[in-house]
């Protein structure tokens, strides 16, 4: 979001300086720069050295401060759960769908598959099935992280990490007994503070703004603009987009017609993202409903890799690539967007879904106060508590043929215990991420090998 670049940067640089509490001993012994660097390794030997452009821009990026550090890294948190205890409120494994990257900043105010703006979940590329406390105790660290960069006090960030955790159990009970999960969601009718304004914006955007960022009209023509994020693409990766354009049509919620989706111009799109820094990400302008340029569409093409939390109950499903990332976004996320689809470019499994015109993303800068703090982390609660509810045996293909929200809320014994296992472990790990990142900064400072 333009309006929230200033103060995400003030944040950024006030996390960048920060250490860990005084006191606090590493929970892990593993070196985590080499598990970074396995994990980085393993996309420039896929990609055979292709996006190693990316690869090294993304080095830069972890090491500009331990949020951006977790973000990137969830790889390591799902190894280093198989090594820490379990929560002693964990049923098994592969007990229903997790988006598998919780934190913050994936979640935003986006226009929903039936026209009305909403507040849901935002990315599903490690979305796996597994413990519900793993994403529980994910999305608790980043608030940690979050608040610490925001400079909150200890005591505030046990408040709220208590309301989070509450609230999620507070929704998995409203869900329990009925389907309510299947049709509930967060829209301007029942949020507030910065939840309500996001949405207020994705209100607001327009798609020819959108459009006339990354595109140009020359005659009755639309091409991408001459850009540094964006890089042209060989004829034969091009051919490759369009003939995935054309195989994902068919997996799309709701299918483009042939003449909607005829490929206009295709780029390869650079420096995007956090996590998935690294993989190949391409943008391919296409016709729309009309001839008309005013109504052209960018669709986003994301190279699909093992999900994180897929190295902790390995066999849990056998939906791969960008199937299983197209399909966790509808089962997770109600009114999702309706264009996602999945599809191979040449032997790359990539989540093919609309670049929207509509969106826009919570910044950890926005938090600026209690008020809006406590607002939204209850909104982010009740967010995990849908999804982890909805994608059960209520929706056909998810292979949980269980209620997921009985299941859950027959697990949590004990709210205040709960609470308090979730903020021992959320404000270790946090101290534990803050080290990590100082130990590849270090690394990166040393001229050692990242990738």
């Amino acid at each position: 979001m333009r309006r929230t670049a200033t103060a995400t940067a003030a944040v950024l640089a006030l996390l960048a300086c920060t250490a860990p509490h005084a006191g606090a001993a590493p929970l892990l012994t593993r070196d985590p720069v080499s598990v970074i660097y396995d994990h980085d390794h393993a996309l420039h030997l896929l990609n055979n050295g292709a996006t190693d452009d990316e690869l090294q821009y993304r080095t830069g990026v972890l090491a500009g401060s331990a949020w951006a550090f977790f973000r990137g890294t969830s790889p390591l948190y799902y190894r280093d759960l198989g090594e820490l205890a379990p929560s002693a409120y964990a049923t098994a494994a592969g007990d229903v769908w997790i988006t598998g990257d919780a934190h913050l900043e994936n979640t935003g105010a986006d226009r929903g598959a039936d026209n009305t703006e909403q507040f849901a979940i935002t990315d599903t590329d490690d979305a796996w099935r597994g413990s519900w406390t793993w994403e529980l105790r994910r999305e608790a660290v980043s608030i940690v992280l979050a608040e610490r960069a925001n400079g909150r006090s200890a005591s505030q960030i046990t408040t709220d990490l208590n309301t989070f955790v509450a609230e999620y159990a507070q929704w998995i009970g409203k869900f329990h007994g009925n389907d309510e999960e299947l049709s509930w969601r967060l829209t301007s009718g029942n949020t507030s503070d910065l939840v309500k304004q996001l949405i207020a914006d994705s209100h607001s955007d327009k798609r020819a703004d959108l459009l006339s960022k990354w595109t140009t009209v020359s005659g009755s023509t639309r091409t991408f603009k001459s850009d540094s994020k964006l890089q042209a693409v060989s004829a034969t990766t091009r051919a490759d987009v369009v003939n995935a354009v054309a195989a994902y049509r068919s997996t799309a919620g709701a299918p483009l017609s042939a003449s909607q989706a005829v490929v206009k111009d295709v780029r390869r799109r650079l420096d995007a993202g956090t996590g998935s820094l690294g993989r190949y990400r391409w943008y391919a302008l296409i016709e729309g409903d009309t001839s008309s340029t005013s109504d052209d569409r960018i669709l986003e093409i994301k190279q699909q890799v093992d999900p994180a939390p897929k190295q902790l109950a390995p066999s849990a499903t056998t939906l791969t690539g960008g199937q299983r990332s197209a399909l966790a976004l509808r089962w997770l996320a109600n009114q999702s967007d309706p264009l996602a689809g999945w599809a191979s470019v040449g032997q790359v499994p990539v989540l093919v879904k609309e670049k929207s015109p509509f969106a826009e993303d919570l910044a950890i800068g926005d938090l600026t106060s209690s008020a809006t703090w406590d607002d939204t982390v209850r909104d982010v609660a009740r967010l995990l508590a849908a999804a982890h509810s909805r994608a059960d045996k209520d929706i056909a293909g998810t292979g949980v043929t269980y209620s997921a929200d009985a299941a859950i809320d027959g697990a949590i014994t004990s709210v205040p215990g709960l609470q308090s296992e979730t903020r021992t472990f959320a404000t270790s790990y946090a101290d534990q991420v803050t080290t990590d990142w100082q130990a590849y900064v270090t690394a990166k400072n040393n001229g050692r090998p990242l990738f």
